[in-house]
């Protein structure tokens, strides 16, 4: 071997042993960041009654919905009003044939004129045979038949009349006015059409008597009263309606088992009927924890709240959120009454941050 590689080899054995000796030392630590302080107010987790609600889908109905119909049977000459429009109290919807009625009347007419006559005749009979009978020219029973003769003639005028009376009557009734005021929901019948009593012609539906009408199972029947306070959501508007049940049908579906439960609205204003909407009822009360919205911090996905310890730390920890109330949220798991934490966060706390003055209540 040659002096030359003797001395290389030598050299690369000495850097091997130097770089053996450099890893034997321990490495620098890296210099801890400075721990954060935040002068946050914090407050002190505490159990309290809160309501227990059940909720149930509904619709918004009017409370005066009517069907108009004829009172008596005659073709329908035309049909003034469409679905949608907006009808006054006493405007005029419809208008039948009137040509039956007022032959009607024409004949309620003649007959009352015939029996007039009948009764003028009666009468004259009658008073002769008084004059005749005082003279003695006529006897007692000639009397007695002119006097029966005229309170047949007056029985018969006044039937005349009545009948003349009930003829005129359904003059009117050949134009059909609105008894509500509201909106056309539907139009079944037609012009040309042959409508009978009962058969509705239009319906109207009022926009100003507006109810929630939803329906209940039947193991909450014992739980809602009337004049109970429900919350209705609308969906549609996206607005919350303070309401009361009014009505209360105590006998329900013998399919679903529900029942009817309808709920008046103390302020109706841009609801129209057939809006859906979700209804609360409170049917009770149960101990939970209720934290401020603004306590609430997302870290890593996860939702949860900073406790804070005996000496000031910050700890987050991961809860299970629940139902909102106003500002306030539920929070169902992960957090004990009688815990610290943090009223309001931001996104600069982090878990292990301290605060700068640790007083519940702040």
């Amino acid at each position: 071997m040659t002096r030359s590689s003797i001395l290389a080899r030598t050299g690369v054995a000495g850097l091997l042993l130097a770089l053996l000796a450099g890893c034997e030392r321990d490495p620098a630590p890296a210099p801890q960041p400075p721990v954060a302080t935040h002068p946050l107010p914090t407050l002190v987790a505490t159990s309290e009654d809160l309501p227990i609600h059940y909720t149930t889908t509904g619709t918004v109905v009017s409370d005066e919905r009517v069907e108009i119909s004829s009172r008596i049977a005659a073709y329908l000459r035309s049909l003034e009003v469409r679905e949608g429009e907006r009808v006054v109290r006493g405007q005029r919807i419809a208008t039948l044939d009137s040509q039956d009625v007022t032959g009607a009347i024409r004949q309620a007419e003649a007959n009352r004129d015939r029996a007039t006559a009948a009764w003028r005749d009666a009468t004259k009979d009658l008073r002769d045979a008084e004059a005749l009978f005082a003279k003695g020219v006529v006897s007692a029973a000639a009397l007695r038949k002119a006097q029966l003769g005229h309170d047949v003639a007056v029985q018969e005028l006044e039937a005349a009349r009545a009948a003349l009376t009930a003829a005129r009557a359904e003059l009117r009734y050949t134009e059909i006015l609105s008894p509500v005021a509201g909106v056309v929901v539907a139009r079944p019948a037609r012009s040309g059409d042959l409508v009978t009593p009962g058969a509705p012609i239009v319906t109207v539906e009022s926009d100003t008597a507006l109810l929630f009408e939803t329906f209940i199972a039947e193991r909450q029947l014992g739980h809602i009263r009337l004049g109970d306070p429900v919350t209705v959501r609308i969906d549609a508007t996206g607005t919350s309606h303070d309401g009361e049940v009014v009505r209360l049908v105590s006998s329900g579906n013998p399919v679903t088992r529900r029942y009817q439960v309808k709920i008046s609205l103390a302020d109706t204003r841009g609801l129209v009927p057939g809006m859906f909407g979700r209804s609360a009822f409170t049917i009770g009360s149960r101990n939970g924890i209720l934290v401020p919205t603004a306590a609430l911090a997302e870290r890593g996905g996860l939702t949860g709240v900073f406790v804070v310890d005996a000496e000031g730390v910050l700890h987050f920890r991961w809860v299970r959120t629940g139902a909102s109330h106003g500002e306030r949220t539920e929070i169902t798991a992960g957090l004990d009454p009688g815990e610290t934490l943090l009223a309001r966060t931001n996104v600069a706390v982090k878990d292990g941050d301290r605060l700068a003055a640790p007083a519940a209540g702040n």
